[in-house]
C-alpha cells in the first residue's frame, strides 16, 4: 500500500474526521453562510432594480454590425421587455419573470425571429421540405462587432446537410409536396416584371438532398452536368469554326473573332446580355442576297415580312434609287428597278425560286462562289440557321420560321457574378468545352471540378476563393404569402413559336403581293 495515503484503518479517520468538520457548527460557519445568501439576494435585487431604472445599454454584450447600426440605442427594436408582454398594464412581476427563465429558460428565438421580419420582410425561412427552421440568431450573430456582420459559414450549413437523417427526414417531406411549393434563388429569377428565360430542371426523386461536408468534398455535380442536360434551341451554332476556323474574316476593328464580342455583360456585371442578330451576327452575315447591291438587305425577325419585300421588289428596288443612287426622276427609277428584278430572275429563274432560296437555301456558298470575294453576297438563306417549316395556313401560306430559345439563366439554384470572376484571363478557363463543340445541344457551362479549382480550401495561394455554401447559396426562400410583385418573379421555357413574335405564319396583305411571270 502507497505509504503517502496510509493505512486503510488511518485514511478512515481522516475521512470521519472530515465528516464531522461539515457537520461543526460555529459562529464563522455561520457568517460565512448568511453572507453568501445576502450577496446572492442582492444581486437578484440589483439586477431587478437596474432593469427598472437603468438603461438596457447596461446589458448590452458588444456593438451592433455595420447594417445595424441606426439600432445602437434602440435594444427594444429587437429585443422585447418583459413589460410589454406580460399582458397587464403594470407589466410581470420581476419573481414571475424570474421563474419563468428557470423553468423554461432564455426568451425564446422565434421572438427574436418575429422582430427580424419587421424589417426583413417577404421571405421565408427555407425551402419547404426544411425538417427544422432554424433561427435568425443561429446563423446570423450580432454583437460580434462593428464591421459588417460576419457570413454564413459551412459549418453553419453543413449541420443539416452533412446528417443523412435529418436530410433523408427531408426527402420524405419533400415527396409528398407539390412542385409549387419550391421557390428559384430569388436573386437569380431577378425583379418582378423582368422577362428571363430561366431553365427550370425537374427536380430529383428525394430532392436536393445529398449529403456533404463542403463544396470540395462530397458536393455532387451539378444537375446540368449529372443529368447530361441538352439544349433544346433549334437555332444552329458551331462554337468551334467561329472560334478556330481560319477562314473567319476580322471584326470591323480588325480583331479576331473572340468570346467577348459576342457574350457581353448586362451594366452590373453580372450576367451576360442576350445575344441578338442586329448587335452580333449582321456584322458577318448580312442579308444581302442582291451580289450588286450591298445596300440592298432583307428585313430580319419577320417571315411575312420577308416574303412581302420579295414580292414588293420593284417598289424596294425603286427606294434603294432614291436612297442611295440619289434618283429623282421617275423614269429613271422605274427603269433602274426593272433592271435589277430581271438580273435576279436571270440567276434564280423565277420570282418563287429566289423565294425558295431565301427561305430553304443552306449553302452558304452556293451564291458566293460566282462572285469574287469583293462583291459576293453573305446572305446563306434562312436555313443556314433557322429551322424552317413550309407554312400550310391562309391562302398565301408562308414558311414558319422557328423562334430562337434563349436560356438567360442556366443555374437557377445558384447566384454568380462575371464581375468578380475578372481576374480569370480567358472565358475559356471555365467554359472549356465552348472550343471543340460544333453542335447548338452542347450546353457549355462550368463543370463543379472545374470550380473547385478555385473554390476549395486546397486551392493554389494565389487561385483560392470563397468556398463557402452561401459564396453560391441563398438560404432565404421567397415568402409564398407574399403580396404580388413583392417576390422575385421569372419567366420559364417560351414556346417555341409565337405568333407575335416575328416567326409566325401570317398571311401578308394580298395588295401587296407581285405575281412574278
Amino acid at each position: 500500500m502507497d505509504d503517502e495515503r496510509g493505512s486503510q484503518k488511518e485514511i478512515a479517520q481522516r475521512y470521519r474526521g472530515r465528516v464531522d468538520y461539515s457537520r461543526t457548527k460555529s459562529r464563522a460557519r455561520r457568517w460565512r453562510f448568511w453572507l453568501s445568501c445576502l450577496a446572492v439576494a442582492g444581486g437578484i435585487a440589483a439586477i431587478g432594480l437596474v432593469r427598472e431604472k437603468s438603461s438596457p445599454n447596461f446589458f448590452n454584450t458588444g456593438p451592433l454590425s455595420r447594417s445595424h447600426r441606426a439600432l445602437a440605442n434602440n435594444c427594444v427594436a429587437c429585443h422585447e421587455p418583459e413589460s410589454l408582454r406580460a399582458g397587464s398594464a403594470g407589466g410581470a412581476p420581476f419573481l414571475q419573470v424570474l421563474n419563468d427563465r428557470f423553468r423554461n429558460g432564455a426568451p425564446s428565438f422565434p421572438r427574436i425571429d418575429q422582430a427580424c421580419q419587421t424589417c426583413h420582410q417577404h421571405h421565408a425561412f427555407h425551402e419547404a421540405n426544411v425538417v427544422e427552421n432554424q433561427s435568425c440568431s443561429a446563423c446570423h450573430e450580432e454583437h460580434q462587432g462593428p464591421e459588417a456582420m460576419r457570413a454564413v459559414t459551412t459549418l453553419q450549413c453543413a449541420t443539416c446537410h452533412n446528417d443523412r437523417a435529418l436530410m433523408q427526414a427531408s426527402a420524405q417531406i419533400g415527396k409528398r409536396l407539390p412542385s409549387t411549393q419550391f421557390r428559384l434563388n430569388p436573386k437569380v429569377a431577378g425583379a418582378a416584371g423582368t422577362h428571363h428565360n430561366i431553365l427550370k430542371l425537374p427536380r430529383p426523386p428525394d430532392g436536393y438532398t445529398v449529403t456533404f461536408a463542403s463544396f470540395a468534398e462530397g458536393h455532387p455535380p451539378f444537375q446540368l452536368q449529372r443529368e447530361n442536360v441538352r439544349e433544346s434551341d433549334v437555332l444552329r451554332f458551331n462554337h468551334q469554326r467561329h472560334l478556330g476556323s481560319s477562314d473567319i474574316p476580322p471584326t470591323k476593328d480588325g480583331k479576331k473573332l473572340d468570346c467577348v464580342f459576342c457574350h457581353q455583360p448586362e451594366p452590373d456585371g453580372r450576367y451576360m446580355r442576350r445575344i441578338n442578330f442586329e448587335s452580333h451576327c449582321q456584322q458577318c452575315h448580312s442579308l444581302q442576297f442582291d451580289v450588286k447591291n450591298p445596300g440592298f438587305q432583307l428585313p430580319h425577325g419577320d417571315a411575312a415580312l420577308v416574303r412581302t419585300f420579295l414580292r414588293t421588289l420593284p417598289a424596294q428596288y425603286g427606294e434603294l434609287a432614291r436612297r442611295e443612287k440619289k434618283m429623282t426622276n421617275d423614269g429613271q427609277i422605274a427603269q433602274f428597278a426593272g433592271q435589277q428584278v430581271r438580273q435576279l430572275l436571270g440567276q434564280y429563274g423565277s420570282g418563287a425560286e429566289l423565294e425558295r432560296a431565301v427561305f430553304f437555301a443552306t449553302n452558304p456558298y452556293k451564291v458566293a462562289a460566282q462572285s469574287d470575294a469583293a462583291t459576293r453576297a453573305r446572305y446563306a438563306g434562312c436555313a443556314f440557321c433557322h429551322e424552317v417549316k413550309q407554312g400550310s395556313a391562309g391562302a398565301f401560306p408562308v414558311p414558319e420560321i422557328t423562334r430562337p430559345v434563349t436560356i438567360d439563366r442556366w443555374m437557377p439554384h445558384a447566384s454568380f457574378s462575371h464581375a468578380r470572376h475578372e481576374s480569370v484571363l480567358s472565358c475559356r478557363e471555365c467554359h472549356v468545352a465552348a472550343e471543340g463543340s460544333r453542335l447548338t445541344s452542347d450546353v457549355l457551362m462550368p463543370v463543379k471540378e472545374g470550380c473547385v479549382i478555385c473554390h476549395s480550401e486546397t486551392a493554389a495561394p494565389l487561385k483560392r476563393a470563397s468556398a463557402e455554401c452561401s459564396t453560391c447559396h441563398v438560404f432565404h426562400a421567397p415568402d409564398p404569402r407574399a403580396p404580388p410583385g413583392t417576390t422575385a418573379r421569372a419567366s420559364f421555357f417560351p414556346k417555341t413559336t409565337d405568333s407575335t413574335g416575328g416567326h409566325s405564319s401570317t398571311g401578308g396583305s394580298s395588295a401587296l403581293l407581285m405575281k412574278w411571270k
